[in-house]
């Protein structure tokens, strides 16, 4: 008996081939059932718009940050002095603070940081600001040692710049305390 590999191979395929097609053909069959019996539009999901006529799918736009003039270095001394200071209104000090209304309670948490920590902070020079940010060199100490290339950050928020919220938060998380503002990002 003579074995012809040849033929045995092409009548393999020949069934693969067949099988595929058939199962293509009923799950397109199906497909397209199942489309012709569902109560929502196709169309409505694969235009982008959704049903009150809005599109979707853009992202979101952003406002510009406020253009302020630089600050000087005396203005941020005293903003980071009062910010500091137990005796300054909780009120006052939460404008001095991005994204403080998070949290009320980070501006008395700071105070407390800084105050656990002995952390002294001394503008030295105001860089340029970009963006709505800037970076001022500092003389930091905590618990009277100096912090090496020392910066707080601020930001241009409304008409004012205020401490960035990172610095905050970095503060009162060096002094092992909590706050909802400081929460990272899910």
């Amino acid at each position: 008996m003579k074995i012809r590999p040849f033929r045995i191979v092409a009548a393999v395929t020949m069934a693969a081939a067949a099988l595929t097609f058939t199962a293509c053909s009923s799950t397109e069959e199906s497909s397209t059932d199942a489309a012709a019996t569902s109560t929502e539009a196709p169309a409505e999901f694969e235009s982008g718009k959704s049903q009150d006529g809005r599109e979707e799918g853009k992202a979101p736009t952003t406002t510009a940050p406020p253009n302020l003039p630089k600050p000087t270095v005396e203005e941020l001394n005293d903003k980071l002095t009062r910010a500091l200071d137990g005796a300054v209104s909780e009120e006052e000090k939460l404008a001095f603070i991005e994204d403080a209304e998070q949290d009320p309670q980070l501006v008395d948490k700071l105070v407390e940081a800084a105050k656990k920590n002995e952390v002294t902070v001394k503008i030295t020079e105001v860089g340029e600001p970009a963006e709505g940010k800037l970076t001022a060199t500092a003389d930091i100490t905590i618990a009277g040692s100096p912090v090496e290339n020392g910066s707080v950050a601020f930001v241009a928020e409304g008409d004012q710049w205020k401490i960035a919220h990172d610095f905050a938060c970095t503060v009162v998380k060096n002094a092992e305390l909590d706050s909802a503002a400081c929460q990272p990002e899910a």
